[in-house]
């Protein structure tokens, strides 16, 4: 083989743009060895195939690309004239064999032709499906001009030919779409004029096609729509070459205006100008539809075509980056111009990047795939990804890089991770009917789930919330945060915190926790331990059932600067929700075992109280027929009888006054009380009352006293009014038989006040706030009664407006004091 006698260059371009092209130089022996040596170094480096043959056709070299396609080096002796039936080469109908003496590298060596560009078919063993190959090939000469052998350079071009044939697919169905669809289309030229209509186009305006073709596309626009489109829109268009939904009114031929929203592409040629539009004009009713469905095709599209769910990058063996992904570019905010050449050290903090090259190391040592989940700091919090690390080998069976695919799972494990809490909360809150069992239950399963804190507080009956229930991550921090919050609780009026969702009734996050820890109590040197958890993110949440708010659950992040993301918002509303429903059962079960009890405890009293006169009237009733039965002989007194008939009379009433209670606590339970309201002097009622009673608190050996020195006149029920008095002044005679009464009417301020004071047994301070409920009893239960009048009182009272409580202390008597409003409150 001739070999160069000087250092001559040659380049070889071989191929169309967008083809395999070749760039080779030969040196002589004198430079460092054989032309075909040297070329033999380039070649193998190349991502094209190569194929050099001698001047005798026998083939020195196929580089690795080559080998891949039609596999190793073939015979030495292989003749020319097999070289296409050995590698499986068909001319492009994929079917004949290609002719040998036209093949590329045949044409070089033959006839020292230079082929730049030819494309043929392939298929052997290795690609039984074949294979498209765009090929080039030239003659290799010494400087002298003497020909020594030949090189083929090909490329794999069988996608190309895919998309080529998808495309030819896609402009035939497009040809069918256009003429075919039940949509109104045109296409205008440079100079705006119809070059193209559709069927439907012209059906839906009436019009045929000699009539439009030739005209332009505004001549059939209102006036007012055509200056729009030649001021604005056109301009516009065939610089940007689109245009979308531009609402225009257009003119059938039978002078009908129809409104349409006109979307328009232009087709450009290789110097950007543009040769005709394609315009798509429909309804504004099947705007929406069609617009849908055109996004949710593009969306498919570009996510086929363009972009992966998953990051997907490349790292050669010393851990740099050879190629990252959009999504890569997307999350890590680098592009693949950045990050190329730079490892993950360069890129990364120090435990991630540490985190990254260990599995990096074990997959270059292994040589085998590896699947770990990855936590990642990104711009709206920490996120697992699901990554996957698999070594890359050449032809010779060495790891040459890693590919990494990694997939977003934060919302499949934080959505497992929440199902599970949620399901291990539901369980823990049904396993307590005790509402501050069932509070403290939920602030401990929110941590350390939601956060570092959390604080259960409800409402009292002065609307303050007060903090019952505490969990924390530590327990001398628990314990030091309860301190805190007894000493300080919630700070009412903040802009944030526990009491913003009182007032919106809405969730309410923060960047901290200012309004459930007060900043101004932490400056105090002994919450150090606590003031920390002040400068950290908060999350509150309403606890709401099916009612009013009962309360709120506060929870305080865990990490400085970790806010709280909608995933734990979703998760801490359902916790709450699922707590107020227990709390709620709670405190209705309480409810239910306090009416068992009052109901057994109201029979037992009832049936006391209504056997004790029916008794003595079947007493009497004995008794009297006893004496009857001796009436004829004339030894019944009439006194005798009348006696035992006034003791009946007493019974019946006190059964009389037994079941009215009882009907109205049955009325004013219900809130049926029925006011028939006339001008009266309450002092003159009370004069009416007391007078009634004498009788009754001569009995009781109970002195009375009224002062009402002045009329005291307003609107109110006077049957009502004298209730209300008989059952205080009854209940004075009952528990201060013996005693002084004293009753005084008066105005005070813009209303009436009625105060009623006894030297009884008086009612104990723990007692004062129950004795107005029903079945309740003011002292010991050996007193007689239902236990219903004062509740009846108080229910009548509140039906005018007013209000009733009483003042006293055991062994001094108590005084009842009722306030009434003159006239009616407003409705």
């Amino acid at each position: 083989m001739d070999h160069l006698e000087d250092s001559t260059w040659m380049s070889m371009p071989l191929a169309r743009e967008g083809g395999p092209r070749f760039e080779g130089r030969m040196r002589s022996d004198e430079e460092g060895g054989s032309p075909l040596g040297i070329l033999e170094a380039v070649f193998l480096s190349m991502g094209d195939g190569v194929a050099v043959v001698d001047r005798h056709g026998r083939f020195v070299l196929l580089n690795p690309m080559a080998q891949q396609i039609f596999g190793a080096l073939p015979p030495a002796d292989l003749p020319l004239s097999q070289w296409s039936r050995y590698f499986g080469i068909y001319l492009p109908d994929t079917v004949t064999p290609h002719p040998v003496e036209r093949l590329p590298l045949s044409l070089a060596l033959l006839r020292g032709e230079a082929v730049d560009q030819a494309e043929v078919f392939v298929r052997n063993q290795r690609h039984p499906n074949g294979l498209w190959l765009l090929v080039g090939a030239r003659v290799l000469t010494d400087a002298e001009g003497e020909m020594y052998g030949a090189v083929s350079v090909f490329r794999d071009i069988t996608a190309i030919k895919q998309t080529e044939a998808a495309l030819r697919a896609e402009e035939e169905k497009f040809r069918n779409l256009y003429k075919n669809t039940p949509a109104m289309m045109h296409s205008i030229d440079a100079e705006g004029r119809l070059v193209s209509v559709s069927e439907y186009w012209l059906r839906t305006l009436g019009y045929s096609r000699e009539e439009v073709l030739g005209r332009r596309s505004v001549d059939f626009f209102t006036p007012e729509s055509r200056r729009y489109a030649s001021e604005h829109v056109l301009p516009e268009f065939f610089q940007t070459g689109a245009c979308k939904d531009v609402p225009y009114q257009i003119v059938k031929k039978d002078g009908q205006v129809l409104d349409v929203l006109l979307s328009a592409i232009s087709e450009q040629d290789a110097s950007g100008r543009m040769v005709r539009s394609l315009a798509v004009l429909t309804d504004v009713t099947e705007r929406k539809r069609a617009e849908d469905a055109l996004a949710e095709s593009e969306k498919r599209l570009r996510a086929i075509l363009d972009n992966a769910n998953a990051v997907f990058f490349i790292l050669d063996r010393q851990e740099r980056y050879i190629f990252v992904n959009r999504e890569w570019e997307r999350i890590f905010h680098h592009s693949l111009q950045e990050v190329a050449g730079k490892s993950t050290a360069d890129l990364f903090s120090g435990a991630l990047a540490e985190r990254f090259r260990e599995t990096s190391r074990a997959v270059f040592e292994s040589g085998e795939l590896i699947q770990r989940e990855e936590r990642i700091p990104l711009d709206d919090g920490v996120h697992t990804h699901l990554t996957q690390k698999f070594p890359l080998i050449d032809a010779s069976g060495t790891t040459y890089a890693l590919c990494g695919i990694s997939t977003d799972v934060t919302d499949l494990k934080q959505m497992e991770l929440g199902q599970r809490f949620l399901a291990e909360a539901s369980q823990a809150l049904v396993t307590s009917l005790d509402s501050e069992t069932t509070l403290q239950r939920v602030a401990e399963l929110a941590v350390p789930t939601l956060g570092e804190l959390c604080v259960v507080s409800v409402l009292d009956r002065e609307s303050v919330l007060r903090p019952v229930a505490v969990a924390a991550s530590a327990s001398e921090g628990c314990h030091r945060v309860r301190e805190f919050l007894q000493a300080h609780p919630p700070v009412r009026g903040a802009r944030q915190g526990p009491y913003v969702v009182l007032e919106t009734g809405q969730v309410a996050s923060s960047p901290r926790a200012s309004g459930l820890l007060d900043p101004e109590a932490l400056k105090d040197a002994k919450w150090s331990a606590v003031r920390a958890l002040e400068a950290r993110a908060s999350l509150n949440v309403p606890l709401r059932a099916r009612g009013p708010i009962l309360g709120v659950l506060s929870v305080v992040s865990a990490q400085p600067g970790l806010n709280y993301g909608p995933q734990e918002r979703s998760l801490a509303v359902e916790l709450g929700l699922r707590a107020a429903f227990a709390i709620e059962n709670a405190e209705l079960y309480r409810e239910a075992q306090e009416s068992i009890r009052a109901r057994d405890e109201f029979l037992s009293i009832a049936s006391h109280e209504l056997k004790t006169p029916v008794t003595s009237m079947k007493l009497r009733v004995q008794q009297l027929g006893r004496t009857l039965a001796r009436q004829d002989s004339g030894q019944v007194p009439a006194e005798k009888v009348t006696a035992m008939l006034d003791v009946f009379g007493d019974q019946l009433r006190r059964l009389s006054h037994l079941v009215d209670h009882l009907l109205d606590v049955s009325r004013v339970n219900e809130r049926r009380v029925d006011l028939r309201r006339e001008e009266m002097d309450l002092a003159q009622v009370a004069r009416d009352v007391s007078g009634h009673l004498r009788g009754q608190m001569g009995r009781a050996r109970c002195a009375f006293e009224l002062v009402a020195p002045t009329p005291v006149i307003g609107r109110w029920d006077r049957l009502r009014m004298e209730q209300v008095m008989i059952n205080l002044l009854t209940n004075a005679m009952k528990y201060g038989a013996g005693g002084p009464i004293h009753m005084e009417v008066s105005r005070a301020g813009a209303g009436a006040r009625l105060r009623i004071q006894d030297h009884g047994v008086g009612i104990p301070l723990e007692a004062q706030s129950r004795i107005f409920e029903r079945f309740e009893r003011a002292a010991s239960r050996n007193y007689g009664g239902l236990g219903l009048g004062l509740f009846i009182s108080r229910r009548l009272v509140e039906a005018h407006g007013g209000t009733i409580r009483v003042e006293s202390q055991p062994g001094h008597g108590a005084t009842f004091i009722v306030e009434l409003p003159l006239e009616p409150p407003p409705p």
